[in-house]
């Protein structure tokens, strides 16, 4: 008996010892002893195909079909003699799969390392792109709870200066006068901020007021009680009652379920408490989420001023919402829109003549403001887009180590090939695996999605007011993630599986050593090595335009605020505060805040600039000039201030004086203007001195001070025009105290000196200077944090990669390096030589990012600030830095080579 056919006889009654069936057994023999494996290589394979027939008959299936399974198609039952083939339900797709994922488990428990660390670098890649998603999915894909949304639309007024423009109580009224026969419900609602007293302690709560038909256009039920109707919103200040937010009443009232028919205290007044919103109602804008809701005929005791919301024109805070009637379509109702504003228009009324018009959309075309929506899927794009070139990053750097692994797979590969294995099944136990470490990474990655939406849902952010965003990890949220996870295992498997799969079957069998396809692995290492680099460039370049962006932001100067402040913003309820007796209040506050440790100046503003939430505009004329028809006269920011604002936020008086004591409710009218509107009005002339009209006062202009910024930091400069607090009045007020000290501890000083003062007085705001000009600059910011991290975590996978490449390279290369070295080459010259490779990889990445980015530059020029798309200190400063990084990178391996041994080298490969 010949020594092939001892060693088969041998190894087939190891198995047998194994309790396998002799026909098993037999072919186990035969499969090890036909390879010629090297004994250490041999006895590996016998463990895998024993441990493999072990799961399949334990799986109940007979042994001649797990021989057919495995490619061994010679011991396999003989097919039916017919025409076609007759597939058997059950009997091949869903045990093939029970089977190859078993194979895929076993693979990768025998590589606990690769496996760790390919299922954490996909938890990051896909826990980005999940959380990226479930943030989408929260502000734009998430479905409404109102009833057929497709006969809902919004409705806003538009003129020259505000395209989407909030309406007011008066014209509201006028358009459901109007449109009665296209419309069968229109409805109102604006936020408020109120002061709720419980169990003896004061909080802020936000709410909604919205008018009787509000809850009726929706159509939505409530969770307990009942909803507001028409008959909470008759009279003003007449109905105290009050609809739960569904999310406060499990905060504040343990969601108990008697809570109806009890009162809550909002600013000092009791209101009943008649039902409870249902949870998957949300309010009226995404991400803000109303803790209450009343009457719009409370509006004036929720939100005192100096102004009747219900009566006021030019209180531009509701947001409209109507419900067409059956058979009505929208050119209809824009029709009807388009007449009502015509008979305002008639009627003489100051918005309406100068060309103010109504804008009606479709609900479900508006996401949160149509203003803002414009920018909302650019922003998701991009960011959908970044996500998805780190997930690019992960996959290539896994493809290039599985291709890596795939070279010692090759002589496993090659025998079962020609034991009859086909292609196909072996492509499908390939794909299997890296698909199960693909369902791996992305079960890890909705944790770490599940880790950012917490972070995200509890970070205090400078933010105006509570944004509460649902990212829980509804089914879409999951669908996504499993497909992405199934794409992402296909995709960095694919290829290295096509690769493995077809080896040169007889120089595999020849030599153990000799891997079929080596240089076509190689050579797609370095693709992938490129692609890596290519979109860590472009991740790079966008991090580096939004930091500078950021700092271009951090650098505009508002024109105020540059000196630590505390603010605060209260309100003095006008039930209480009479004119004089407000303003006698107001100043007693402005004193014991000036008394503060650290307090140098204190002042007041009825509309601090950049507060997001409520802007003021005024018209204002020269006497006896008549302005062009349409046209009122200059449109102006406006504010109300007192003697030491200017002094205390830091605003520069250019010429004239600031306000005295002179300046009282009996003196003639005056004002202070800024340069903006002083060049405007008197080019080339001295403001002071000069006349402005408001309405029918005139004012005198007596100072300018400098032009600050007012709505935004990237606003052209606007014109602004203030006035006495003494001569004006106003109700809320923000206090500016500049301090030596903390300044949020001054903030937080000047809230307990008001409540000292009175503690029914209404605190709307209490924070630094700093937070209140974080709350724009924060966009940017995050952007920069956001960006960064990101292409940061990318540049790190691809350096890895790169190391990677090249230390399998330098490998190849061992016996060459050692000959090299024993003629006599230096250190140095083998660094270099073994570098090169690894630096033209980094050569062409780079020029395929830089290509990239100037792409993706242009179409993210809209987010950017203070910096051009293309940008040359960016787009030369990262390309450099991406080089030094991956250089480091190829010099590492290469530096450890050329201190090999020359007779270790040798020896390597000898």
């Amino acid at each position: 008996m010949s020594d092939p056919d001892l060693d088969r006889l041998e190894l087939e009654h190891l198995a047998l010892r194994r309790g396998l069936p002799r026909e098993i057994a037999s072919a186990i023999g035969r499969m090890v002893s036909r390879a010629g494996l090297m004994p250490a290589r041999r006895d590996e394979v016998l463990e895998e195909l024993i441990a493999h027939f072990e799961d399949g008959l334990a799986s109940g299936r007979p042994p001649a079909e797990l021989l057919a399974a495995f490619g061994d198609a010679s011991l396999a039952p003989p097919p039916p003699a017919l025409p076609f083939p007759v597939p058997r339900r059950g009997d091949r797709i869903v045990p093939r799969l029970i089977q190859d994922l078993r194979y895929a488990a076993r693979r990768l428990r025998a590589s606990p390392g690769f496996t760790l660390v390919a299922v954490l670098s996909l938890a990051l890649g896909l826990g980005a792109t999940t959380a990226v998603f479930s943030l989408i999915n929260a502000v734009i894909l998430r479905p409404t709870s109102v009833a057929a949304p497709e006969r809902v639309v919004d409705i806003y007024e538009t003129s020259k200066a505000y395209p989407y423009n909030a309406t007011t109580n008066p014209d509201l009224a006028d358009l459901r006068r109007g449109t009665t026969r296209v419309f069968s419900e229109v409805a109102g609602t604006r936020f408020t901020m109120a002061q709720v007293t419980r169990d003896g302690g004061v909080s802020r709560v936000m709410g909604e007021v919205v008018t009787g038909s509000y809850f009726p256009l929706l159509q939505i039920a409530p969770a307990l009680g009942r909803l507001l109707g028409p008959e909470d919103d008759v009279a003003p200040g007449a109905h105290a009652v009050v609809v739960l937010g569904n999310g406060y009443w499990h905060r504040a009232f343990a969601a108990d379920p008697a809570v109806v028919g009890k009162t809550i205290q909002l600013n000092g007044r009791a209101y009943s408490i008649v039902g409870v919103v249902r949870e998957d109602y949300q309010g009226n804008t995404r991400g803000v989420v109303p803790d209450f809701y009343a009457p719009m005929m409370m509006v004036n005791q929720l939100s005192p001023g100096n102004t009747d919301v219900l009566q006021a024109r030019g209180e531009h805070g509701l947001f409209a919402k109507a419900r067409l009637r059956p058979g009505a379509t929208l050119a209809g109702a824009r029709a009807a829109a388009t007449g009502v504003a015509a008979e305002l228009k008639r009627q003489g009324i100051d918005d309406w003549v100068n060309g103010t018009s109504f804008t009606i959309l479709p609900t479900a075309d508006v996401i949160i403001f149509p203003g803002v929506d414009r920018m909302l899927y650019p922003v998701a794009g991009f960011l959908l887009t970044i996500v998805g070139l780190v997930l690019l990053v992960v996959c290539a750097n896994l493809a290039s180590f599985l291709l890596a692994r795939g070279l010692d797979r090759r002589k496993e590969i090659a025998v079962r090939l020609a034991l009859g294995a086909t292609r196909q099944r072996l492509l499908s136990q390939l794909l299997t695996e890296t698909v199960l470490l693909g369902l791996l990474g992305g079960a890890g990655g909705l944790l770490f999605a599940t880790l950012i939406a917490r972070v995200l849902t509890t970070t205090n952010l400078p933010l105006p007011v509570p944004l509460t965003l649902d990212l829980t990890l509804d089914g879409r949220v999951l669908l996504f993630a499993t497909a992405v996870s199934l794409a992402a295992g296909a995709l960095f498997g694919l290829v290295p599986a096509l690769r493995t799969s077809n080896p040169r079957i007889a120089s595999t069998l020849r030599d153990e050593s000799a891997g079929g396809g080596q240089r076509g692995r190689l050579a797609m290492r370095h693709g992938l090595v490129v692609a890596q680099i290519a979109a860590s460039l472009v991740l790079l370049i966008a991090a580096g335009l939004f930091v500078r962006s950021m700092r271009a932001v951090e650098a505009v100067d508002p024109g105020f605020g540059r000196e630590p402040s505390g603010i605060l913003e209260v309100v003095f309820p006008p039930s209480r505060y009479a004119d004089a007796s407000a303003l006698l209040a107001e100043r007693e506050l402005a004193g014991r805040i000036r008394r503060l440790p650290g307090v140098t100046a204190v002042g007041m503003i009825d509309n601090l600039p950049l507060n997001l939430l409520n802007q003021q505009d005024t018209e204002l004329g020269l006497p006896g000039v008549v302005a062009p028809e349409g046209q009122g006269g200059v449109t102006a920011d406006y504010a109300v201030v007192d003697t030491g604002y200017f002094a205390a936020a830091g605003v520069r008086l250019l010429e004239g004086r600031d306000f005295g004591p002179g300046d009282g409710a009996d003196a003639p009218g005056v004002a202070i203007v800024n340069q903006q509107l002083a060049r405007r009005l008197w080019l080339g002339k001295r403001a002071v001195g000069q006349r402005v009209t408001r309405g029918k006062r005139i004012l005198e202009v007596v100072g300018v001070v400098a032009t600050t910024k007012i709505r935004s930091l990237g606003e052209d400069p606007r014109t602004g025009v203030y006035v006495a607090l003494a001569q004006a009045g106003a109700s809320g007020l923000w206090y500016v105290a500049r301090t030596t000290g903390d300044a949020e501890q001054t903030a937080s000083a000047m809230l307990r000196a008001a409540q000292d003062l009175d503690p029914e007085l209404i605190p709307i705001a209490v924070r630094s200077m700093d937070r209140h000009l974080g709350v724009v600059r924060l966009p940017m910011r995050m952007a920069a944090l956001v960006v960064t991290a990101l292409a940061m975590l990318a540049v790190v996978l691809a350096a890895i990669g790169l190391y990677g490449t090249v230390s399998y390279a330098v490998a190849q290369r061992t016996r060459e390096v050692g000959i090299r070295l024993a003629l006599g080459a230096d250190s140095p010259a083998m660094v270099r030589m073994l570098m090169g490779g690894g630096v033209r990889l980094v050569a062409w990445g780079s020029l395929t990012g830089l290509a990239l980015s100037l792409l993706l530059a242009r179409l993210i020029s809209r987010l950017l600030f203070g910096v051009g798309a293309f940008d040359p200190a960016t787009f030369v400063a990262v390309p450099v830095l991406l080089l030094v990084v991956a250089s480091v990178a190829a010099w590492l391996p290469a530096r450890r080579a050329s201190r090999v041994a020359p007779t270790e080298a040798l020896r390597a490969e000898g």
